[in-house]
């Protein structure tokens, strides 16, 4: 491997150019001195795409300012007209993107900890938080959203989810008894409108209930596939189909032994579901399930979610840039502060700094909900965005979440953190450089860096005599997109390390770059 990649240089037979690739993402999991040239040990806002080591973009705050914390978000759209609808802990609004309409009918007693799941079925709009009655709303501002028509009023469950024509509702609790393995499922519902019963004792009705008892776990969450609604478990996966006749739907387990961590943690893609479990994220398409983190990040993002708030996690779809984040508190912290960002693609793992996020969704977003001009605090020099224009194109889908601020977020917008600059960064340790046996002598890093003219990165590099010992870094060098060619820095070791950040605003992307290396002996 070090022969077929080294350029030696002059008449210094020990002294050669190492090229080295920057797109491979994060491996945080294998000791460094084994993860693949192009892996990086440490990242902080950096997402990989196309071969590239790409900076995230920041988030803006859109819609209106929520009265108080949001907990959800969906887009819902009724006609032409597009609303924004956030549950708070005790109602829900409705943004249009011009007026944010309270549509709260009885008041929500549930805690962050009673996660909202919503659907739409017919064209309405249903939430359910799992600690009251679940609710409707069709749309109409005049009107607040309505307890669940044909529901008693001493059920709860602990998610709903519409499929084909009824309503699902997961995780049943009757009184005061709960039947954690039940799926309950109303009758068909007619275009435009929600059930009218849900009685399973009706048989003129399609209404009914099922356990899916082979397991001794209980329900998390469900989604459909295809002609096919899989339900999640705490550790098992189940499948329902519409057969008809008396039945209504059948059961049967699906492959593996993977379930759910919490509600919202599965999101739809071309490749099938992902799903984050309680100790890894997988895909699957009804066979058996893949992990998209072992042997790169698995144990490295488990190990920093909190413990105690885990249940607060989520999955949301980025299908812009074909990527599914794995949204989560960090240690100590109560709402989601960090997304594991895996680019099913490129197959690559990059990581994001989160606002106190608590849920997210995409879609097309209009134009007047976006802050143009005024709010725009980059300078010139950095700024990206086009002249007196909306920053996003309402052909696209777009990430929004909702945060404790409290506010609603455009994520992949500016370069701020809804303007405050922020650090991206890139490490990696632990490069042998085709012999651990050899110490090193780096001279300079040549980067091939994708930026603006201008656009300033710091550079540094370390070397350890041993894979155990921490590098020993040289001082950070700047790098000046436009004028620089090369960063003079010098770091020794059988180990080489390297750094790259920036701490301002200007997107940049790294390529690959080049190690002027010396071969120094073995001691």
């Amino acid at each position: 491997r070090w022969r077929d990649r080294r350029r030696p240089r002059g008449g210094n037979p020990g002294a050669m150019i190492v090229t080295l690739p920057a797109g491979l993402g994060l491996v945080a999991d294998q000791a460094a001195h084994d993860a693949p040239d192009g892996a990086w040990s440490l990242i902080s806002n950096m997402r990989f795409v196309d071969g590239y080591a790409e900076r995230c973009k920041g988030h803006l705050a859109v819609l209106t300012t929520p009265s108080a914390a949001p907990y959800h978000v969906v887009r819902y759209q009724v006609g032409s007209t597009v609303f924004w609808v956030h549950a708070t802990l005790t109602g829900a609004f409705a943004d249009d993107a011009t007026t944010k309409t309270d549509i709260s009918g009885t008041a929500f007693t549930g805690d962050a900890d009673d996660t909202f799941t919503s659907c739409v079925l017919g064209g309405v709009l249903c939430l359910n938080n799992g600690k009251d009655v679940p609710v409707f709303w069709g749309g109409d501002t005049g009107s607040n959203y309505a307890t669940l028509t044909g529901w008693d009023s001493d059920w709860r469950c602990k998610s709903l989810r519409s499929f084909k024509y009824y309503l699902l509702a997961l995780n049943v609790t009757k009184t005061a008894t709960n039947y954690g393995s039940m799926v309950k499922w109303s009758h068909a519902a007619p275009a435009g409108s929600i059930p009218s019963s849900w009685d399973e004792t009706d048989a003129t009705l399609d209404a009914g209930e099922i356990d899916l008892a082979e397991t001794s776990d209980t329900i998390i969450d469900g989604l459909p596939m295809g002609d096919t609604f899989v339900v999640y478990k705490d550790h098992s996966t189940y499948g329902l189909q519409y057969i008809g006749g008396n039945d209504i739907f059948r059961q049967f387990r699906l492959p593996g032994d993977h379930g759910m961590m919490a509600r919202n943690c599965v999101v739809q893609t071309p490749m099938g579901h992902v799903v984050l479990t309680l100790s890894d994220m997988v895909i699957h398409n009804g066979t058996g399930p893949t992990s998209v983190l072992d042997g790169r990040a698995r144990r490295w993002m488990f190990n920093r979610i909190d413990t105690a708030n885990y249940r607060r996690s989520f999955l949301v779809h980025n299908p812009a840039l074909k990527e599914v984040w794995a949204c989560y508190p960090t240690v100590g912290e109560s709402a989601c502060t960090e997304a594991a960002i895996w680019n099913y693609k490129e197959n690559t793992v990059g990581v994001r700094a989160l606002p106190n996020v608590t849920h997210g969704t995409f879609g097309p977003i209009i134009s007047s909900a976006t802050d143009i001009w005024d709010g725009d605090t980059e300078t010139w020099d950095e700024d990206e965005t086009p002249w007196s224009q909306s920053p996003v194109s309402e052909a696209d889908n777009r990430l929004i979440m909702s945060s404790t601020a409290p506010e609603m977020y455009l994520m992949d917008q500016t370069g701020q953190f809804d303007g405050t600059s922020y650090t991206a960064s890139l490490e990696r340790t632990g490069l042998a450089l085709g012999d651990q046996s050899t110490v090193k002598l780096v001279r300079r890093v040549i980067p091939r860096i994708d930026a603006a003219a201008g656009t300033v990165l710091s550079i540094q590099v370390g070397g350890a005599m041993d894979a155990e010992t921490a590098p020993s870094y040289s001082a950070a060098v700047s790098y000046t997109v436009g004028s620089s060619y090369k960063a003079d820095t010098f770091a020794s070791g059988r180990f080489i390390a390297l750094r790259i950040s920036s701490a301002g605003n200007a997107s940049w992307r790294l390529k690959s770059l080049d190690l002027d290396v010396v071969q120094m002996g073995r001691f």
